[in-house]
């Protein structure tokens, strides 16, 4: 089953040495093992959104996918697979 958090939930993220997400903090915490990078480039017509997202694996036993905003470099978790 696939959880959508809306809105997003903001997070901090570490990340390591190639600046893939190692470990978040905040309403979801620990550490993540990442399985797969994409970028999202939109133009939502007046207002282009550009996304890092991410998959991994949280703690060892909870899937998520998380984004950093472009414009702003906030991190979010955005979907949890349960």
């Amino acid at each position: 089953m696939t959880r959508l958090l809306s809105p997003p939930t903001a997070v901090d993220v570490t990340l390591d040495h190639g600046r893939a997400p190692i470990a978040i903090a905040g309403a979801y915490n620990g550490s993540l093992e990442p399985i797969v990078r994409w970028k999202v480039e939109a133009s939502w017509w007046d207002r282009p959104v550009v996304r890092e997202y991410w998959k991994a694996v949280l703690n060892n036993n909870l899937l998520c996918e998380l984004f950093r905003d472009a414009s702003t470099g906030e991190w979010f978790v955005e979907r949890i697979y349960d």
